[in-house]
């Protein structure tokens, strides 16, 4: 498989020096290379995709008909899907194997990012493209989505966007249907139909959501407090 810098060189969207720019850059701040590419060196974001796209066995996926499964977003951290560019989609499991996620990813090529993936999530990773900008815009919505969404019984779960799709969707010039990413839902005292445990999580994305505590902090204290109550018992 061609790495990204090889895909951006041959599709003439980048040359070797502007590559090795993105490549000091990338470590410098610590992002992928494909951020550095499209934020910092100015590689155009949908003709890279299309590039990518050409040279990788690889499905594009539409982020106004992205579905997103809770247990994939369960599986992997808000902060390393933020700090990654990633976004669990989904996990299956086929016969006896391991569990399998489906993660949309601005570079498929990335072998480190994957492993990583792998790595927490113990998980066996199957890649699809998604545009970067996409995929910043559906984690910050689906996190947020994930843990604060509290519906009453019986209510339909709706699409806040409505039939406008994301603005990543209008963005890349995808089709928009109903059905993409989860969305809030207003509380509206639904807060009182909720165990203390949905109101315990909807309390800590709140805090996570300003920025008071991170997520990987957050699991750290879970873990910290399980392991004592099983030193206690």
């Amino acid at each position: 498989m061609k790495t990204l810098a090889e895909i951006a060189i041959d599709a003439k969207l980048a040359d070797a020096s502007k590559i090795s720019k993105a490549a000091e850059i990338s470590e410098k701040k610590r992002v992928p290379l494909v951020v550095a590419l499209i934020r910092e060196c100015d590689v155009d974001e949908l003709a890279l995709v299309s590039a990518i796209r050409k040279q990788i066995r690889v499905p594009l996926i539409d982020p106004a008909n992205a579905k997103l499964d809770p247990d994939a977003l369960r599986g992997l951290s808000r902060d390393t899907a933020r700090r990654l560019r990633v976004l669990p989609m989904s996990i299956a499991v086929y016969g006896s194997g391991p569990k399998t996620m489906r993660l949309a990813t601005a570079d498929p090529t990335d072998p480190v990012t994957v492993a990583e993936v792998e790595h927490l999530s113990g998980c066996r990773v199957e890649c699809s493209l998604m545009p970067l900008s996409a995929i910043e815009e559906m984690v910050e919505k689906s996190y947020r989505a994930f843990v604060t969404e509290v519906m009453p019984r019986g209510r339909k779960r709706q699409n806040s966007a409505g039939t406008q799709g994301t603005k990543a969707s209008k963005s890349f010039g995808l089709s928009q249907t109903d059905g993409g990413a989860p969305t809030t839902i207003p509380y509206h005292r639904v807060s009182d139909d909720a165990d203390l445990a949905v109101r315990v999580r909807a309390l800590v994305d709140l805090l996570l959501d300003k920025h008071v505590i991170t997520e990987d902090e957050y699991e750290e204290q879970v873990r910290l407090l399980m392991k004592r109550q099983d030193d206690e018992g």
